[in-house]
């Protein structure tokens, strides 16, 4: 068994008794041997990561570090922004990946640092209980509000800094605002954020896109 694997191991088995039970009681499930948190709500699939990472750079004399990331998947949303984008994967810039890809850090705006750093087996309990105490203070407040193709423009008008503000991002909540029937919406973020010659030049095709949507 390596490193990783050895540290995964010690993860799972604290995660099993400290973790597990809240997740379950928030509606997520985790397979036995994964670090992967699920939950279905109101049609969204949310996912929590509870990512592993040997011999961080950042920190040389820690074994790893444990970086959970967080992922809503929205179907509906989804959907209109693979066909607004294409095989143009290049509008997509950023750490989101138009799928709210980010680290569970931003859920508390980076008042709370949400990277734990492992040294001996026996400082993984510490690391799960933090991992626990933060999600519930932060992550699931903002998941709880974060599943529908509403919300997502609901949080994007409140100027909610808990979601990564990329590109990626930008197009998904131009996608969400085109499910919700705001076409104005759309193309009113697109000209705020996008609507300079060179952005508007790069972006053509989502403008067009917007113009075509019933």
């Amino acid at each position: 068994m390596n490193m990783k694997d050895e540290i995964k191991a010690c993860l799972i088995a604290s995660m099993e008794m400290m973790l597990d039970p809240y997740m379950i009681e928030h509606g997520f499930s985790r397979h036995a041997k994964s670090l992967v948190y699920k939950r279905h709500l109101q049609g969204s699939k949310q996912i929590i990561d509870v990512t592993v990472q040997v011999h961080p750079k950042d920190n040389p004399s820690a074994a790893a570090a444990v970086y959970p990331i967080m992922e809503v998947e929205v179907p509906a949303v989804d959907s209109v922004l693979q066909d607004m984008i294409g095989d143009n994967l290049g509008l997509l810039e950023g750490v989101t990946k138009g799928l709210s890809n980010q680290p569970i850090e931003f859920t508390s705006q980076k008042a709370e640092k949400a990277r734990w750093y492992v040294y001996q087996s026996d400082s993984v309990p510490d690391i799960i209980e933090g991992i626990k105490m933060f999600i519930d203070r932060w992550t699931i407040p903002f998941l709880d509000v974060y599943v529908t193709p509403e919300d997502i423009v609901a949080a994007d008008e409140r100027g909610d800094g808990r979601m990564v503000a990329d590109r990626a991002h930008r197009m998904r909540v131009v996608a969400a605002a085109l499910v919700c029937n705001r076409k104005d919406y759309a193309q009113a973020l697109m000209e705020k954020r996008l609507g300079a010659l060179g952005a508007r030049r790069r972006y053509q095709q989502v403008y067009d896109y917007i113009q075509q949507a019933a």
